[in-house]
């Protein structure tokens, strides 16, 4: 078959440059830079020849196409009944990782009440708590009892715990931490009850480097503290979720999923680990919503896909109306979810493995964010040898 590019003869940087330089008609190049924080300079268009790499082997190991999980937030007050019922119409609409965000504890009476009604191996079922006395452990407990009653153990049983000790705990209790991979890896190999819980670390796209960097070092002292307990690097990676801040800058966004890739690869290499992939979790920022619900839906699009382009896992869409401090409504829940259909079923992003490989643009971008990121975390990692 005849390649059509043949017919059209190669262009170089320069000639690109002088194209340009006349179309602004004296307007300096230097003006259409973007600078991000004090490292990093976005020129407004790259050629191949700024590319001095391929795209690299750990932001394609172990993929078969770019899918993720449809994510929503349900909140579980006192009504576990009510929580339930906005459960099931999500369910119905297609959420497949409802994310429960708990402001009580729950007993076994109310997590029945809760997941009356869920086919346990056909949802990741994900919780969070949020009140001052955390009991993760009780949590597992009460979690894992649940599938053992519902005939559901092994491979078929998908939940997660937003635990992350060193966030949550003055004094964090990493041996319970431990036994929790050590009980999933050898009877719960799908399920994640670490979080390393990143969101906090997000202020806007001026400080990607110092959020990813700070990402890795978090990560890093989880590995750093778990093996000391006896367990591999492998196996805590499989059973550990990222949670990151999408905000609505497109491109930084995508280059910065990209790279927290390349930057986890290189610090599993690091303990021997080889060809894995960080499980993440993308959740819009909060800072990114505003009070006008039709800015918020529009907005919402570009915010999924520059999330999805960077090969998230599982994506969390604020409902429209978040910023109001208004409880959500059916509508302003569906639209989320259909925004997720849209980009699967008409889009067709889940079927592309890394689509911002190959772009000048993105390729440059990730390949500058992962670099700074990791002098940062060089020097974070140091700090932290001689304190």
């Amino acid at each position: 078959m005849k390649n059509l590019l043949e017919e059209f003869p190669a262009v170089d940087k320069a000639t690109w440059v002088a194209k340009v330089e006349k179309d602004l008609k004296g307007k300096p190049l230097e003006d259409l830079m973007w600078h991000l924080g004090e490292d990093i300079t976005v020129a407004p268009f790259y050629h191949p020849e700024d590319i001095d790499h391929q795209t690299t082997a750990p932001l394609l190991a172990g993929r078969r196409g770019n899918d993720w999980e449809i994510g929503e937030y349900i909140n579980v007050y006192k009504d576990a009944k009510q929580a339930n019922t906005a459960l099931l119409e999500g369910l119905k609409g297609g959420v497949q990782a409802p994310l429960f965000r708990l402001f009580q504890p729950l007993d076994r009476t109310r997590l029945h009440q809760l997941l009356d009604g869920v086919a346990p191996e056909m949802v990741t079922l994900n919780f969070s708590e949020h009140y001052s006395e955390k009991q993760p452990a009780r949590l597992m407990e009460l979690l894992q009892g649940w599938y053992q009653e519902k005939g559901v153990t092994g491979a078929q049983a998908n939940f997660t715990i937003d635990f992350d000790p060193i966030l949550d705990f003055a004094e964090p209790p990493v041996d319970t931490l431990s036994a929790f991979i050590q009980s999933c890896a050898d009877q719960w190999p799908n399920v994640r009850p670490l979080q390393v819980n990143a969101k906090t670390f997000h202020s806007g796209p001026e400080q990607v480097v110092e959020e990813l960097a700070l990402t890795m070092a978090k990560g890093a002292e989880y590995l750093a503290r778990l093996t000391e307990t006896g367990l591999n690097a492998e196996i805590i990676n499989q059973h550990v979720q990222f949670g990151i801040a999408v905000s609505k800058s497109y491109f930084v966004e995508i280059a910065k999923f990209r790279a927290l890739r390349l930057l986890w690869s290189n610090i599993l290499k690091g303990y021997g680990v080889k060809g894995k992939q960080p499980f993440v979790v993308a959740h819009f920022a909060q800072e990114s919503q505003d009070e006008n619900p039709n800015s918020n839906m529009i907005r919402a699009s570009t915010q999924a896909m520059s999330a999805v382009i960077g090969g998230v896992d599982r994506l969390y869409v604020l409902p429209s109306n978040r910023a109001r401090k208004e409880p959500d409504t059916p509508f302003s829940r569906r639209v989320a979810r259909n925004l997720q259909h849209l980009l699967k079923m008409e889009s067709h992003l889940d079927r592309v493995i890394d689509p911002g490989a190959g772009s000048y643009y993105i390729e440059k971008l990730t390949r500058e964010i992962a670099d700074r990121a990791w002098a940062k975390f060089q020097q974070l990692d140091q700090e932290r040898a001689f304190d």
